[in-house]
């Protein structure tokens, strides 16, 4: 099936909330076409618009704003009663801040810019202190030699353990590991991607554009195929097992 719109990437393809429903019963629900369009635009299903729509979002585009920074349906309103709205949210989302935090430092009169400032100073003042006692979880950081900028969008996350310094290694930002790991990737496969000059977005868009299934993707990108090759392959009857055993190939470091 064709895609359209905006498509979530981590569902499974088999997975049967993936398509929204025909507009037909959009429209028998009490929702006008237009405003239909927009929410299976965003991939929504009718039963989630209709939850939003409950919360008073009455919108696609903000209630795909609303689920960017975390907040659900139930939980929205609390968002609001920190006088914070769905673009404000994504970005206190984004930086690592929880509802709470964000409703104390608003409070204080803080964007979620000067709170990350001022959150960051205090763990690089942290590192600086561990790098004159020899104490602390940052010492893998700076033996593994990962700079300041990466380091901080750990730090900022409160991620420490060995896992995260794997992902920093190799260059790759705090708040995008997580989604690369969704991916099926391991830190070494996404640094090298970076390292060639490819983006987190770009990366999703490009096999998203080759209707490769999301199932399949790391194993392909570990086989060292791009999304076109791989679309190929699989066109000649080449299977993603094929891909996977090559990706172990190249991961065993014996060989």
């Amino acid at each position: 099936m064709a895609r359209t719109g905006i498509d979530n990437p981590w569902r499974p393809e088999d997975d049967p909330d993936r398509e929204p429903e025909p507009m037909e019963e959009w429209v028998d629900a009490g929702i006008a076409r237009d405003e239909a369009e927009i929410w299976r635009r965003w991939r929504f299903r009718l039963q989630a618009a209709m939850a939003w729509r409950g919360a008073a979002v009455l919108d696609g585009l903000r209630a795909a704003q609303w689920m960017t920074a975390g907040a659900a349906p139930e939980t929205v309103n609390e968002w609001r009663a920190a006088a914070i709205e769905a673009t404000e949210a994504v970005s206190w989302h984004e930086l690592g801040f929880s509802v709470e935090e964000a409703r104390s430092h608003k409070a204080h009169g803080r964007t979620p810019e000067e709170a990350f400032e001022q959150r960051t100073a205090s763990h690089v003042t942290g590192a600086v202190a561990y790098r004159r006692t020899g104490r602390g979880p940052a010492q893998k950081f700076i033996e593994a030699g990962v700079p300041g900028q990466i380091f901080q969008s750990y730090t900022s996350r409160q991620w420490l353990d060995d896992e995260a310094v794997a992902w920093a290694k190799e260059g790759i930002d705090g708040a995008e590991a997580p989604i690369w790991k969704a991916l099926g990737l391991r830190p070494h496969e996404a640094g090298r991607l970076v390292r060639n000059g490819a983006s987190l977005a770009d990366t999703v868009r490009d096999w998203w554009q080759a209707d490769i299934p999301i199932s399949e993707v790391a194993d392909w990108i570990g086989a060292g195929l791009t999304p076109e090759e791989a679309a190929a392959q699989r066109a000649n009857g080449i299977r993603a097992e094929h891909a996977a055993a090559l990706r172990a190939l190249r991961d065993d470091p014996t060989l």
